[in-house]
């Protein structure tokens, strides 16, 4: 088993940074290293860490592309890029930029006058994942550095009204509504966003439950045509995060699913060659779902995924969004975020 970044940071152990310009940290030797990463996917996400440097247009906001107005979810998806190589608020190359994007987060929250930091149904983000897709991505990426900022109690009240206005919008039947493009993934977000808050130390209210059960029907429901790879992937198989973490992963919808993702992605790279947004956050989300096992599954899916993403990154170390969720800034932060899981560094990657 590898270390943690919390195990990290508890033992005082350190990560050595490649180069004072790089945006990227090194396990300190080779050994300790986990097999799943290569020179290759190393590359591919300092690479793409250069390029997410371009798109930032204010004081720790991130724009959906280079000189784009400020997009909350855009900048929360380049946080947890950047917390899954190896940076900490108070640790690493890029705490400084860490702390800006917490800065600006909070700054949000704190002028949020409604439900959402987000009202309206505005962006790409919002319309494939719901209204309240930019509080998912705000609040999982504050309960994530919740305990690493120099002055917590600003990070810790923005969680705790985050936290109230995403509890609040979810529906009794345990999802936040089927108005999106995809409505299984939104809720899967939903769900992610209240377990960093609980992991964080609040008591979040909700139902996880609910939530398992209502995906757990939806996935029975949806007819999945094999060949339309958006319902395979984005629209289905995002449940498995969920359900894997709720030690559900012996349903049989969860091993349908599973099966259903991992025979398209091994047929043909049309799932990376037309990637939308949605699609590089599912892989992000069925990585996590691998990695809570790492079993013979992780073992399969991990590799295939991370080599046909880098086959698919942009020479100027972007990735590119052909539908729905077309913004670099959100596909080049899930991507890494896919290539970076074998680190293990974000809290809520543990079981």
């Amino acid at each position: 088993m590898y270390l943690s970044r919390r195990r990290i940071l508890a033992s005082g152990l350190t990560l050595l940074p490649v180069a004072k310009s790089s945006w990227s940290f090194h396990w300190h030797n080779e050994k300790d290293q986990p097999p799943e990463l290569t020179s290759e996917s190393i590359a591919a996400v300092k690479r793409g860490f250069q390029w997410l440097r371009k798109t930032e247009v204010s004081h720790g906001a991130h724009g959906t592309d280079i000189g784009a107005r400020p997009n909350v979810g855009c900048t929360a998806i380049t946080g947890l890029a950047l917390l899954a190589d190896g940076s900490t608020p108070q640790h690493g190359l890029q705490k400084k930029h860490l702390n800006r994007i917490v800065e600006y987060l909070v700054g949000r929250v704190e002028r949020m006058t409604s439900g959402n930091i987000s009202p309206g149904m505005g962006s790409q983000l919002q319309s494939d994942l719901g209204i309240h897709a930019h509080s998912f991505f705000a609040l999982l990426f504050l309960g994530q550095v919740a305990g690493e900022v120099k002055h917590p109690k600003r990070v810790r009240e923005a969680i705790k009204k985050l936290t109230d206005a995403v509890v609040k919008a979810q529906l009794p039947s345990g999802d936040w509504g089927q108005e999106a493009w995809a409505p299984i993934l939104g809720t899967v977000m939903g769900w992610e966003s209240l377990r960093s808050a609980n992991f964080a130390g609040f008591t979040v209210g909700g139902s996880p439950d609910k939530t398992a059960q209502h995906l757990i029907q939806q996935m029975k429901r949806r007819s999945v045509d094999p060949d339309n790879w958006m319902h395979t992937l984005y629209k289905n198989s995002t449940g498995l995060r969920v359900l894997y973490a709720m030690g559900l992963e012996e349903e049989e919808v969860a091993k349908k699913a599973l099966d259903q993702v991992m025979t398209f992605l091994k047929r043909d790279n049309t799932a990376f060659n037309q990637a939308g947004g949605e699609d590089y956050l599912a892989f992000h989300l069925v990585t996590e779902a691998m990695l809570q096992k790492e079993d013979k599954d992780w073992d399969v899916w991990f590799p295939m995924v991370r080599d046909k993403v880098i086959r698919v990154q942009n020479k100027d170390g972007s990735w590119t969004g052909h539908h729905c969720i077309t913004s670099r800034t959100f596909c080049t932060a899930a991507a890494c975020l896919v290539l970076s899981a074998p680190n293990r560094f974000l809290p809520i990657s543990q079981p």
